[in-house]
């Protein structure tokens, strides 16, 4: 059971590797002595795809050198992601633009969470940190408003239908349930020409955090009145101010990584998750005011959240962060590391360790069924339908 990256196979360590922004001459060592090797790249494109690193690695691997050496239908598939990649985050980002004009003669302040920020200003290149949609963080006050802007802008609130290709409205009965029973409004779509973007989908988030049995609470119009202006393809917008984004990146990861749900879908563990808070740290580390983050947790009571989410990047990367952030924000049980289940209730434990939580997609079949029944209540409750 490996316990740190130097005990993975080489597969899997390339993957970890090659998904941070800045390598060292040790990491370069690496990745050089790896891919020298005999690889299984069919467990690499496997986990790239999955965990959504592969375009890192391609990227890491061109600026390296090393195309020569991996076999030429894998440098195909691994181009062609990138290039797709690309026409599909330029897309977004100029849909960025019309939105955000559009919201700022409105007068609605909204804040551009997670990867599109990313994309856009912490990622080497544009295709390096892939996304399928825009998230904006607004208050929940505004939503009509918002809402009503994006309408005239040709956005239909509704669910989007792969198979038919077309947008179904949602009711007026669906609408309040998504904004009774969770963190978000209903998604908004939009229908293009474009083969790679069949659907702008924009999610409009008025939480941080998750709604229902959530024990914390981060209130939305604080972070907004701290959110500071950034531009993204020539449009004037915002972003969470320093240490409000990492903490957003740690809740996000956090949620996913150890709510039932999340898990029963498999998109509970993904390496993009972790190394974005690497990335970012990496590049606003002179920016990131620590005491400010730490003081804010601790007002919040969500020390927890944070330590989790820090704990395993530092893992993965290596100290990432900071030794005394991470002893201002210790718990005194660290039992809660490698246990999952539904928020309030008696948690659940996995039996196995880190690395291969992340890189064994079996592990669904580990998951306490007591879990899954709790959170199926849960999802009826939400619903309405008990």
């Amino acid at each position: 059971m490996p316990q740190t990256i130097h005990e993975l196979s080489n597969e899997r360590k390339l993957t970890i590797l090659c998904s941070k922004g800045t390598l060292n001459e040790t990491d370069v060592e690496m990745i050089k002595s790896i891919v020298s090797n005999r690889l299984d790249w069919k467990d690499i494109l496997y986990q790239g795809i999955n965990h959504r690193t592969l375009n890192m690695m391609y990227y890491h691997f061109k600026n390296l050198g090393l195309l020569d050496k991996i076999e030429k239908e894998i440098i195909k598939v691994m181009k062609n992601e990138c290039k797709v990649y690309e026409l599909r985050n330029q897309t977004y980002f100029n849909e960025i633009k019309n939105i955000f004009d559009r919201f700022n003669e409105n007068g609605i302040k909204a804040a551009i969470l997670k990867g599109n920020f990313l994309a856009a200003k912490v990622y080497p290149s544009i295709e390096t940190r892939t996304f399928n949609d825009l998230d904006f963080l607004i208050d929940v006050k505004d939503s009509d408003k918002v809402v009503s802007v994006l309408e005239d802008a040709g956005y239909i609130q509704g669910e989007f239908n792969e198979y038919s290709g077309e947008i179904i409205p949602g009711t007026k009965k669906q609408k309040l349930l998504y904004r009774a029973a969770t963190h978000e409004l209903m998604e908004c779509l939009k229908k293009t020409d474009n083969p790679f973007v069949p659907v702008i989908r924009v999610d409009l988030n008025f939480e941080v955090l998750w709604k229902g049995n959530c024990p914390y609470k981060i209130e939305t119009a604080e972070l907004l009145e701290r959110a500071i202006p950034v531009d993204i393809g020539g449009a004037t917008t915002y972003i969470l101010d320093r240490e409000d984004f990492l903490i957003q990146l740690a809740c996000h990861l956090y949620k996913e990584a150890a709510l039932i749900n999340w898990i029963n879908e498999l998109r509970d563990l993904k390496v993009y998750k972790f190394a974005d808070i690497a990335l970012y740290i990496e590049k606003f580390s002179d920016e990131i005011n620590w005491n400010k983050l730490i003081d804010f947790c601790r007002d919040k009571k969500c020390e927890k959240i944070l330590y989790y989410a820090f704990h395993f990047v530092n893992l993965m990367y290596e100290d990432i962060v900071p030794e005394y952030v991470m002893k201002a924000l210790e718990p005194e049980d660290k039992g809660y590391l490698d246990e999952y289940g539904v928020e309030k209730e008696k948690p659940f434990k996995w039996n196995y360790d880190f690395f291969t939580r992340i890189f064994e997609s079996d592990r669904i079949l580990e998951v306490d069924q007591d879990a899954t029944k709790i959170r199926f209540k849960e999802a009826k409750k939400e619903s309405g339908i008990i």
